[in-house]
């Protein structure tokens, strides 16, 4: 119990924490996990700071992510953020806030990144996050909330980890204590491992339709498959209908409550995986406040040996996920044109959110013996008055789904198989599945375009 002395001679406060960050700093947050103490004590130090850069994917409200109301921070703080939530989005769209897009594959701080690459997560100068207790050789978790924490923690000057108690022990990524600078004690209110505020309760209509989207979706998968499902609405529908297949496995940078019953009802085995066989691979657990079943899973995953909780990097590298045999990745799409390119994270030329890990599952799935991607999405948008089938997108909207990348578009109004076809057949096939009341106005926009 070595550790115990080590631990003590380590320990500092939040507000000691903040005080090692100097003017021209570059800082970084851990994702979810985020000690919030010493970003609210960093935000204090406003006036005594300059330059410095934090950087997160921000799911705590602190002053400096608000410069219009708090203007005095502007020459403190330049906040970067690669997937804009609900804290960021305003500071985004008013260009207050640098939306620093990056897909989490090519932060690689286990193989490939050097202090040239990755940079939005790795080789900064401070790097605050959260741990588990220790065990009895001073190793601890990152927790179900993985994501950039390990290979950030490997190349960060300057580590700075809070221990709490209440963070889960999961199976996955280690670090001892060794490596640390310094460690903060957390506050006694119990960790809030469950994000609420990334709860988005579609209304009754769209919650109808997304059930229609995913039993389509779901009848692409065939028993052994191996999945992947992203955030969203449409997405995440397809776990209601995946009860009755057999011997499925996962892949997914992201897991739900939904996985988590399956495994426990014997869907989920893993036992075809091709890589990572038997287990459950993923960065994160998302989990809801309110959700009557998260003490049971959290218990479930609880140090369990078939799921494994990875950095990002290893989660969304293109070449491992192309290793896994009959890899099925499904995603939601905001917005699909005729050509079968589709936006993923912008409304327009505005950010809306960042790539996650969509781009390179469904990348890697091309490159997967037996895989294939689908696009999910309801066809119509803003009750019913937008198609999110369109003829083409407004200037300055970002495609981050290639057309070359797209085999299935699922809606509401069935499935769209875009494999090999030509521009004139893709259009065809897209306008099938988009809403009856635009599919005239999509075919006069098809015939213009494609045809002479």
């Amino acid at each position: 119990m070595e550790w115990k002395i080590k631990y003590k001679d380590k320990l500092i406060t939040a507000e000691q924490a903040a005080k090692l960050v100097t003017s021209g700093s570059d800082v970084l947050f851990a994702m979810m996990n985020q000690p919030k103490e010493v970003g609210w004590e960093l935000s204090k130090r406003h006036s005594e700071l300059k330059n410095v850069t934090i950087t997160s994917h921000w799911v705590e409200d602190y002053p400096f992510l608000h410069p219009k109301e708090h203007p005095e921070m502007a020459e403190s703080f330049l906040i970067q953020d690669g997937l804009t939530l609900r804290y960021t989005r305003e500071g985004v769209r008013e260009k207050l806030i640098d939306w620093k897009p990056s897909i989490f594959g090519l932060s690689d701080g286990i193989r490939q990144l050097d202090a040239n690459r990755g940079r939005l997560y790795h080789y900064k100068d401070f790097f605050f996050f959260k741990l588990t207790l220790p065990d009895d050789k001073g190793y601890s978790s990152f927790g179900p909330q993985t994501w950039f924490s390990p290979s950030a923690c490997r190349t960060a000057k300057v580590k700075v980890a809070e221990i709490d108690p209440n963070l889960l022990r999961v199976n996955g990524e280690y670090v001892n204590l060794d490596s640390i600078d310094y460690l903060i004690e957390a506050p006694e209110a119990p960790s809030l491992e469950a994000e609420e505020r990334f709860v988005y309760l579609p209304s009754q209509e769209e919650w109808e339709v997304a059930q229609v989207v995913g039993a389509n979706a779901a009848s692409l998968i065939k028993d052994g498959d191996t999945v992947q499902i992203g955030t969203g609405t449409a997405a995440e529908s397809v776990m209601g209908f995946l009860e009755g297949k057999n011997d499925l496995g996962i892949d997914s940078e992201l897991i739900y409550t939904q996985i988590i019953q399956l495994y426990m009802k014997g869907v989920i085995t893993g036992k075809n995986k091709s890589v990572d066989k038997g287990k459950i691979v993923t960065s994160c657990y998302q989990m809801y406040l309110g959700d009557p079943l998260l003490p049971e899973c959290l218990e479930a995953i609880r140090e369990n040996s078939e799921f494994e909780f990875r950095d990002i990097a290893y989660m969304c590298s293109v070449p491992r996920i192309a290793a896994q045999d009959n890899l099925v990745s499904i995603n939601s799409a905001i917005a699909v044109d005729l050509l079968g390119q589709v936006v993923t994270t912008h409304i327009g030329p505005v950010p809306l959110t960042g790539p996650g890990g969509g781009v390179e599952y469904n990348i890697g799935s091309h490159y997967s013996k037996g895989g294939r991607s689908i696009t999910v999405l309801s066809s119509t948008a803003l009750g019913g008055r937008v198609s999110r089938i369109v003829p083409k997108f407004e200037p300055g909207t970002a495609v981050m789904i290639p057309m070359v990348y797209l085999d299935y578009v699922v809606t509401e109004y069935g499935i769209a198989n875009l494999d090999c076809k030509s521009r004139r057949e893709r259009a065809e096939a897209l306008i099938s599945v988009a809403h009856p009341d635009f599919r005239d106005e999509l075919e006069r926009a098809a015939k213009q375009m494609f045809y002479p």
